[in-house]
């Protein structure tokens, strides 16, 4: 199956300490099994309200190629690190290769 996943991590770390956090759960994932397909970083980013104190955070997105199982252990994972403060994950029939129009 194919999911798309996207990520909003806290406006308050750094650029660096925000990537670095990124890979290591794309790493995770990877681990786990799944393949990862396309990553993107759409950047800094307002947020509509604020979520946990903040009001911007960094946006991560994730294609990858992974069964159901594996994103429910990530979600067990995700919820437990304050510096998260979103994350979606929808299944889609196939990748799109073109980049997103969101990348900075």
């Amino acid at each position: 199956m194919f999911y798309e996943s996207v990520f909003v991590l806290s406006g308050q770390l750094s650029e660096k300490a925000a990537k670095d956090k990124f890979e290591e759960y794309t790493k995770f994932i990877e681990k786990s099994g799944a393949k990862i397909l396309k990553t993107e970083f759409w950047g800094l980013r307002e947020l509509a309200y604020k979520i946990k104190k903040n009001s911007r955070g960094y946006y991560y997105m994730i294609n990858s190629d992974c069964d159901s199982s594996l994103l429910n252990s990530f979600h067990t994972k995700v919820k437990l690190d304050e510096n998260f403060l979103r994350f979606l994950n929808i299944k889609i029939k196939k990748v799109d290769e073109t980049e997103s129009p969101l990348i900075e």
